[in-house]
């Protein structure tokens, strides 16, 4: 019988009625999962008392040595209220650091200041191409090669495109860029990349040379947004595809070799873009919200 579960009275009472009929504790033990030994106390006890002697009992012990007095509880309180820490509230009460941070943990007083909820600030562009979030990341080995994955995602249509590189430079961000905009049926006005040397200089040592990809951007016409440092967050679009990526096409197929890795990523991305409802889009496909931007701009024009 699980520790901490209590059956009911008449769950009991019903045991020990067909207990007297003639049922056996082991065959009583095997439908219920309830161990001989507890079925010949109940029995005992309903013997002597009844129905009213298999009220669940308290197993709490008669004796906690250990259990902190209330007075003691009361000076731990008091002492929090000056702001103090378990470890100097310890000092002062006959109780060690864990004992009083339990106590606190207890009364709701472990921390010294309210937790503030972090304020996620999300957003979205306006239109198809406003803005397009660029990532890579590096691929388990297969026939031990190494591949790295570039993911694209439109912020407003969510509409995704990933390549499967063999190296992580920026002439292959360049690469990348250039199927990006093959693969997008309207303009790509800005892209936004973390400061990896794949897409910029940004924190190298020659800091205000461009890279490829940033010459591209320019020759382009694009605008290249970077990350601050450690704000992994603001690029969250196309990180949250690429654990999609993971979760719902490389766990699933499972590919065992490279060539069967690109089929696979290739299938999947078709069938993002064109079958699969997206949530954020209200349930809209990347292709339908992009559709239908383009059907409402026709009706406003």
């Amino acid at each position: 019988m699980p520790r901490g579960r209590a059956y009911s009275v008449d769950c009991r009472v019903a045991m020990m009625k067909q207990h007297a009929q003639g049922r056996s504790f082991a065959a009583l033990s095997r439908e219920t999962d309830v161990p001989r030994d507890v079925l010949r106390r109940w029995w005992t006890r309903y013997q002597a008392g009844g129905a009213a002697a298999l009220v669940p009992r308290s197993r709490r012990p008669h004796r906690s040595p250990q259990q902190v007095s209330a007075t003691t509880e009361a000076a731990i309180l008091a002492w929090r209220a000056q702001q103090w820490g378990p470890a100097r509230i310890a000092l002062k009460v006959p109780a060690s650091a864990p004992t009083v941070y339990r106590v606190l943990v207890r009364h709701g007083r472990n921390q010294l200041r309210p937790v503030v909820p972090r304020v996620v600030q999300r957003y979205e562009k306006s239109r198809p191409g406003e803005l397009v979030h660029l990532d890579l990341k590096y691929l388990p080995l297969l026939e031990n090669r190494r591949e790295f994955e570039y993911a694209a995602v439109d912020d407003f249509t969510r509409e995704a495109v990933v390549w499967i590189a063999a190296d992580r430079t920026t002439r292959s961000s360049t690469t990348f860029l250039e199927r990006l905009l093959a693969h997008l049926p309207y303009r790509v006005e800005a892209v936004l990349t973390d400061n990896d040397l794949a897409f910029t200089m940004r924190f190298a040592y020659y800091g205000e040379r461009l890279t490829r990809f940033e010459q591209a951007c320019r020759a382009l016409g694009i605008r290249h947004y970077r990350l601050k440092p450690h704000t992994p967050a603001s690029n969250g679009k196309v990180e949250r595809f690429i654990r999609t990526v993971d979760d719902e096409c490389f766990a699933v197929a499972q590919p065992h070799t490279c060539r069967a890795r690109v089929g696979a990523v290739e299938q999947f991305v078709e069938y993002y873009n064109h079958q699969r409802p997206h949530l954020s889009l209200a349930g809209q496909t990347p292709v339908e919200r992009r559709l239908a931007y383009f059907s409402q701009m026709r009706l406003l024009s």
